[in-house]
């Protein structure tokens, strides 16, 4: 076709040069046009020019090595993984544990390394691992480890089904162990929680069986192909897996980014993304789906936001329902409240998602736009039983004496309040480096305060978490990846803004969230994070020194190396390429740990200082706090970005009223609607209506578009703002003219 078309153009213009037409091309030959609505003519080239003008300057950050190799970060990404694109100290292998080390036979081995696709032609059996399987009570023992410190966080296969897909199959009633009816990748399934579990015991080679048990899975994983059958077992597989280099592995980035990827493609094999109930599969079928849909679903969102990559799941093309809540909690009232799994199913479908389409939408959206979905994040009901503390404890509220409790506590805290730190940090970087002395003047304040009240939060929450549980606190990266990066932007603003009124303050919190940082991370951390904090507090402290002694120069270099570049300009999101000699590596860190913690500094809202800074704020601060509920603007670190309280509820029913501009949600003796806003579920009888979500009225619409909440509901009748495609097209078309200003 496309050589027709050359040939009839080349005719075309055979025979107007024979024919001795006009000067100037044939209409036909001349680039392609399309008319506005007042008829005027426009090159196509022109309009794409002209949208390209919306699209994003934070790209983020590009590594190329010298033989072209790239690895990409957008502006989202967290800051420990834009540190592995900066140059390195010095080189330092990655020590990756090798099957071949591990005593096991050359078949398991061979398995081993053909992961994860597996053998063309596999020439070995279930049999050849029956040798490797523990005794029943061992196993149950590592079993009841994996649910106790793992499955807390994310649980693809819950204990139920292991138990009677897995662990019943293998060794039956008599404890003897029959391989025979176990698909092979739910024995992989078996062996990766196996090594989740013993990573958290206190047996003296636990490591290396870990790993052991690690490359069982993974050779399991091959005894069938992933190209030629997969089924739900080969996801909870893969999940599994995913998760255990996470805990285990933090230098492998990338192989836990191409297998979340994985993972996502063969769940669509399976149609997971579609709700099963419309297939006549049986009850524990279809719950063992959606749950597995809405773990990787969330996993995938939340592990795209932090690497700064778009999603492999959009929302848009589910219509899976949630599955039953099968942790509630019963309060002494005896009304009902959602469980941790059940409330982070919903937070991913009500706000992460959204986020997700705001953060990788090359064209930028309007900036009510980003305080709207603010506001919706921060108004997103939280359980009772899931709030916490600011420290140790606080009137109404304290942390669970139940370890996983209280893990799911700060979770609960960390996911909403790093969502807003990353929603807001390209724009505090902006307001911070354009109005350097005062960026609470700059048209993007509210990301200002919101980026260093979230960074404040967190710090100081998991301060008091650690002090109730330290151990299994020092063992959650997920946790202290949110600290390092909230230090990473507390140093910035001292950095950028020293003369603001929150430059001390940051500096203060700085210094203690570091030796926190340094005392608590140890166990889990990336060797280079400590010392990357410890130069970035070294600058900040420098820098906020010479603005105080009125010596500050601005046109001085940042870095002892004027090519390299700027951390700040990597580690905030900017526009960035890196070229390396070398692949990335992390330096080691020999720093000693404080036995101290430091006491927490809170916002000095009432000093004179605060109040003058406040005096001259743009007005979009006023009405952003006024908007919150709070036109005072009282900022106690503490209470201003707490989730509404859940009120009592009847007939045990969650309730929850929907929140106007007005309500202060600060107010403990306020109730909410549950059922309105966002779900509404009764229990008894085996009756479970699922949750659906109405919009709150507003007059501002999001763009990119809400997702069709209404399809992840059993529950019907529910009025839900349908939009059609004109809509949404002229929505899209209204944001295309809105860029940011370039970023300097």
């Amino acid at each position: 076709m496309t050589d027709r078309i050359k040939e009839l153009e080349h005719a075309l213009q055979e025979a107007q040069k024979s024919t001795g037409g006009a000067s100037g091309s044939h209409p036909l030959l001349r680039p392609s046009v399309v008319k506005d609505d007042d008829g005027e003519q426009l090159n196509l080239q022109t309009l794409f020019d002209q949208e390209a003008e919306g699209i994003s300057d934070a790209i983020g950050s590009l590594s190329i090595g010298i033989d072209g190799q790239a690895k990409y970060h957008g502006e989202s990404a967290g800051s420990e993984y834009f540190q592995e694109l900066l140059p390195p100290e010095q080189n330092e292998r990655r020590m990756l544990q090798d099957a071949k080390n591990l005593g096991l036979p050359y078949e398991i081995v061979d398995l081993c390394n053909a992961f994860p696709f597996g053998l063309r032609d596999c020439p070995y059996t279930k049999h050849q691992f029956v040798s490797f399987l523990p005794t029943r009570e061992r196993a149950l023992e590592l079993a009841e480890l994996y649910y106790d410190n793992v499955a807390w966080m994310y649980d693809p296969i819950v204990r139920n089904d292991f138990m009677t897909t897995i662990m019943v199959p293998i060794y039956g009633n008599t404890g003897i162990v029959n391989v025979d009816s176990v698909h092979s990748h739910r024995i992989s399934v078996f062996f990766m929680l196996l090594a989740s579990g013993i990573l958290y015991d206190n047996h003296p080679s636990a490591a290396v069986i870990a790993e052991q048990y690690r490359a069982l899975a993974l050779a399991s994983f091959g005894l069938d192909s992933v190209l030629q059958e997969a089924t739900c077992a080969t996801v909870q597989a893969l999940l599994m897996i995913v998760r255990y280099i996470y805990i285990s592995d933090r230098t492998n980035n990338e192989t836990r980014w191409l297998l979340v990827g994985m993972c996502s493609r063969v769940a669509q094999i399976i149609g997971l993304q579609r709700d099963s109930a419309g297939w006549n599969l049986g009850h524990e079928e279809i719950q063992r789906r959606r749950v597995l849909f809405w773990e990787i679903y969330t996993f995938d969102a939340w592990t795209s936001v932090v690497n700064g990559r778009p999603p492999s799941l959009s929302i848009n093309h589910t219509d899976c329902r949630f599955p039953d809540d099968l942790d509630p909690t019963l309060k002494p009232s005896g009304n009902v409240e959602m469980g941790w799994h059940a409330w982070k199913f919903r937070y991913s479908a009500f706000c992460l998602s959204i986020s997700v389409q705001h953060v990788f939408s090359a064209r930028v959206p309007s900036y009510s736009t980003v305080l709207e979905l603010d506001r919706n994040i921060r108004k997103f009901p939280l359980p009772n039983h899931l709030q916490s503390p600011m420290q140790v404890s606080e009137a109404g509220r304290a942390w669970s004496s139940e370890r996983t409790r209280a893990m799911q506590q700060y979770c609960a805290l960390c996911v909403r309040e790093s969502n807003l730190l990353y929603i807001h940090r390209s724009y505090f970087a902006q307001a911070t480096r354009e109005a350097s002395n005062n960026p609470l003047t700059h048209k993007y304040a509210p990301s200002v305060l919101a980026a260093y009240r979230s960074a404040c939060r967190l710090i100081s929450s998991l301060r008091g978490l650690y002090a109730v549980h330290p151990l299994a606190t020092s063992l959650q990266w997920f946790f202290w990846s949110g600290i390092y990066s909230s230090c990473i932007l507390l140093g910035a603003l001292v950095v950028e803004s020293p003369r603001c009124s929150l430059a001390r303050n940051a500096l203060q919190e700085l210094d203690q969230a570091l030796i926190f940082y340094d005392e608590g991370s140890v166990n889990c951390r990336p060797p280079a994070t400590i010392t990357m904090l410890q130069k970035l507090r070294q600058r900040a402290f420098a820098t906020f020194t010479a603005a105080q002694t009125g010596i500050l120069d601005r046109s001085s270099p940042t870095s002892s190396n004027p090519s390299a570049p700027d951390e700040l300009e990597v580690l905030g999101g900017r526009k960035s390429i890196i070229t390396n000699k070398s692949p990335s590596s992390s330096p080691a860190s020999h720093a000693t740990s404080s036995p101290h913690c430091g006491t927490y500094h809170t916002l000095r809202h009432a000093s004179d200082d605060f109040i003058k800074q406040f005096g001259s704020a743009n007005p979009s601060l006023m009405e952003y706090y006024g908007a919150l509920g709070n036109p005072g603007l009282v900022l106690p670190a503490t209470k201003d970005f707490d989730m509404p309280y859940v009120g009592d509820q009847t007939s045990g029913e969650y309730s929850l009223s929907p929140l106007s501009g007005s309500e202060d949600y600060n107010t403990p003796s306020q109730s909410f609607d549950l059922g309105q806003h966002i779900d509404s579920m009764t229990y008894g009888d085996n009756q479970r209506t699922q949750p659906t979500y109405q919009q709150s009225g507003r007059s501002e619409t999001i763009q990119p578009r809400q997702p069709d909440l209404q399809r992840h509901a059993q529950s019907e009748n529910i009025p839900t703002r349908e939009y059609n495609q004109e809509e949404i097209w002229r929505d899209f078309i209204s944001h295309l003219g809105m860029s940011r200003p370039n970023q300097s």
